[in-house]
């Protein structure tokens, strides 16, 4: 029989279950408190910081800065002056941090002058990278029902797509680069050529850049995680227009990583999906959980990993070439294919500017929380990684993290709530004032001594 349903014959009968039954409802009440309140976390619009250790810190506002730098009006098309004039750039920046860059030349039918940006992070392994990329090149056509269709005075910045990605990747490498640690992987931020497709009238598909890193990848290397930022920063914190037909409250940040379940658009695809794959895609989505919904404390509803089953940009290729990989993405779909307002981009747009993605965001500061949100979780990857040699955090990830419970450590109740409840039953038994006083104050002194306890486990 449980100590919360202990039973004493020293009491009157009515005197003593009165006090048994507040000694119960004491019990169900700190239970209740303690798994209501662990559960409610999960919920919880505002998120956990990042550990103070880690300096410098990765900023929305710079990202928002050199988003503003980067895309300067014009038009990123491949093979144009403006792309290579921007590529230009981007190496510049990240030779200011102390990198060195690599450029990767390329040509295929429809680009003769394509080139990568890849800068290097030298890892404690050589032979196993981390690849972070975003593309740098923009299209402009037409939406849907007549996607693809080109016409000479369609011009677009490429804010969205894909300036977001480099701006934050320049902010997330510099941050990387500044901490001075050795990594346990080598890591690669790439910045890719010709990801976009031409239009309806092109002889080939995008992703050319990401497909001739993938091709020359060094016999003996392993990308143990590709990493792919295209288009977001209007993803939670931030609520969508207030427009008929949308009823969510937040934009969502989405994770696409390889699939756990369903591998049907790669397979249709002649992948051989192989055992060693599906474990490196549990052991990759376990992670990025762990890290978004445990450490972070994001919205599971908001910020959700999900089995990547469209392809449709540059993790596609390291899918396809065996290595484990998600793409960071926030609101991304035309209106015509989600049936709502919710999901309108400015994707592939004339109307794809800073001044449209800062409406859209509802303003500066909106849009820079929005990279603040994928910034935080992709330093905490980098983070981590850099633990193994230098204990910066944990020496391994979770790999039960895929069910987030929410208890935390609020199963330790069970074992504290006997605890409370025998000195609390036990006052059931008490006739004598001066004896019932004695053992309330002795109750008061435990409940401090629980409160206290629970305030140190929810802040550990």
């Amino acid at each position: 029989m449980s100590v919360c349903a202990k039973t004493q014959d020293s009491a009157p009968d009515g005197q003593f279950m009165q006090r048994v039954l507040a000694a119960l409802t004491m019990c169900l009440i700190l239970l209740l408190s303690s798994v209501i309140g662990s559960i409610s976390n999960s919920s919880d619009v505002e998120a956990n910081a990042l550990p103070e250790e880690m300096d410098p810190q990765p900023s929305g506002a710079r990202a928002y800065d050199n988003l503003e730098n980067f895309i300067d009006g014009s038009y990123r098309i491949i093979d144009s002056d403006a792309n290579k004039d921007r590529r230009a750039w981007i190496k510049s920046e990240l030779e200011i941090d102390g990198f060195e860059v690599e450029e990767q030349s390329f040509s295929t039918d429809e680009c003769s002058e394509c080139m990568n940006i890849v800068a290097t992070l030298p890892g404690k392994n050589t032979d196993s990278w981390i690849v972070v990329g975003a593309h740098h090149d923009a299209i402009c056509y037409s939406p849907p029902p007549l996607i693809g269709v080109t016409y000479p005075t369609c011009r677009s910045q490429g804010a969205y797509d894909d300036g977001t990605g480099v701006a934050n990747l320049l902010e997330l490498a510099r941050v990387m680069k500044a901490w001075e640690y050795v990594p346990e992987h080598t890591w690669k931020f790439a910045f890719w050529d010709y990801e976009e497709w031409q239009g309806s009238s092109s002889s080939e598909g995008g992703g050319k850049g990401s497909l001739h890193f993938v091709e020359t990848v060094p016999e003996g290397v392993d990308v143990a995680t590709y990493i792919n930022l295209d288009m977001f920063g209007l993803n939670w914190p931030l609520t969508p227009p207030n427009l008929p037909t949308c009823s969510e409250d937040f934009f969502t940040l989405y994770l696409f990583a390889s699939p756990i379940e369903d591998w049907s658009y790669y397979t249709d695809r002649d992948l051989n999906v192989t055992e060693h794959m599906r474990t490196d895609a549990a052991r990759l989505q376990s992670q990025l959980k762990e890290i978004l919904h445990q450490h972070l404390d994001y919205p599971v509803e908001w910020v959700t990993v999900v089995d990547d089953t469209k392809g449709n940009s540059d993790h596609y290729n390291f899918i396809q070439g065996g290595y484990a990989s998600v793409w960071i993405r926030g609101m991304h779909e035309y209106i015509l294919e989600e049936g709502d307002t919710c999901e309108q981009t400015i994707k592939h747009a004339q109307t794809d500017n800073l001044v449209t993605l800062r409406t859209y965001a509802g303003g500066q500061d909106e849009l820079q929380q929005g990279f603040q949100t994928a910034l935080n979780a992709l330093a905490m990857f980098g983070w981590w990684d850099m633990n193994v040699s230098h204990g910066l955090g944990p020496s391994t990830f979770n790999e039960n993290s895929g069910a987030v419970s929410g208890w935390g450590a609020g199963w330790l109740w069970f074992l504290i709530i006997p605890l409370i409840a025998v000195p609390v039953v036990w006052l059931a038994r008490s006739p004598e004032p001066e004896i019932l006083m004695a053992e309330q104050e002795m109750v008061a002194e435990l409940l401090d001594g629980v409160e206290e306890f629970d305030a140190s486990t929810s802040t550990g």
